[in-house]
């Protein structure tokens, strides 16, 4: 069976756009889609989306008639599509995890520099902040750095979904009231409900890049500002040959329940800086 392509213009002044914003029809609805196109388009005016449903074997005739000199993928399944056309050296993947050696554009892992940089504003007391990851599922990227800062993060990577659970138990075993520790991303929900009960009764900060965990037993959870994350990718537009970036601008969410039995209290400027807070 045929895909279908959808295609339409952002503006009624772009008769023949160079800019070409591509997603699955599968995602319509997806807010954080919403977000990233609307971002894409803040910054260039004059862009033409293509919603792509079925197999997308018709799609580099549908971005040939486009006559697109950049291309922006918005999902991991329409990036691998792209990259395996005669497009792949000027597409931008987006709303994707990966590394500067699979796609250029702006991977979902986020900048443990700006992790750094809010939460010693956020959580001033916590001086030394774990990262539990697995090795091929980063969700957040640590780039080494230079700005002196009060508090000091530590990565710790797993081999596989196993490995990165034992390395959380070690983790656990050691960490106290004192530090603060992002669990993995994928971490199943019968690990997840036994690591929350063992960090409650420690009194230990858990963090998450998952919003989901911040209903089971995390503090916070760190999420992209996908319209900011929208932005970056509408400004890789103008570079040329590989580029990778990944998210600069991030938000928070706070569980208040989590930070009473913390005895955590935030000052009101600081607690109307996340993004939202459940109870």
């Amino acid at each position: 069976m045929k895909s279908i392509i959808i295609l339409f213009s952002c503006s009624s002044f772009a008769k023949d756009p160079k800019v070409v914003i591509i997603y699955s029809t599968e995602v319509l609805g997806n807010p954080a889609y919403t977000e990233v196109i609307a971002g894409i388009e803040h910054i260039n005016r004059h862009v033409q989306r293509i919603e792509s449903t079925g197999d997308n074997n018709n799609l580099s005739a549908i971005l040939d008639e486009s006559h697109s000199t950049r291309v922006i993928a918005l999902g991991k399944g329409i990036a691998e599509t792209i990259y395996r056309t005669h497009y792949r050296e000027r597409t931008l993947a987006g709303l994707v995890y990966f590394n500067r050696d699979q796609y250029s554009g702006v991977g979902l892992a986020i900048d443990n520099r700006a992790l750094v940089h809010d939460l010693a504003r956020l959580l001033p007391s916590i001086k030394k902040f774990f990262v539990v990851q697995q090795s091929n599922f980063q969700t957040i990227d640590y780039v080494p750095s230079n700005l002196k800062s009060s508090a000091v993060m530590e990565v710790r990577e797993g081999v596989d979904s196993l490995d990165t659970i034992r390395v959380l138990g070690r983790l656990l075993d050691e960490a106290t009231s004192a530090d603060a520790i992002f669990i993995p991303a994928n971490l199943p929900n019968n690990i997840l409900y036994e690591v929350a009960k063992v960090a409650w009764d420690k009194k230990i900060i858990l963090l998450s890049t998952n919003l989901s965990h911040l209903e089971n037993g995390a503090l916070m959870a760190v999420f992209p500002d996908y319209f900011a994350l929208g932005e970056q990718l509408g400004r890789l537009v103008e570079s040329s040959g590989p580029v990778y970036e990944n998210i600069k601008v991030i938000k928070y969410a706070l569980n208040r329940r989590v930070a009473q039995h913390l005895a955590i209290e935030f000052d009101p400027g600081v607690l109307d800086s996340f993004a939202f807070k459940i109870k």
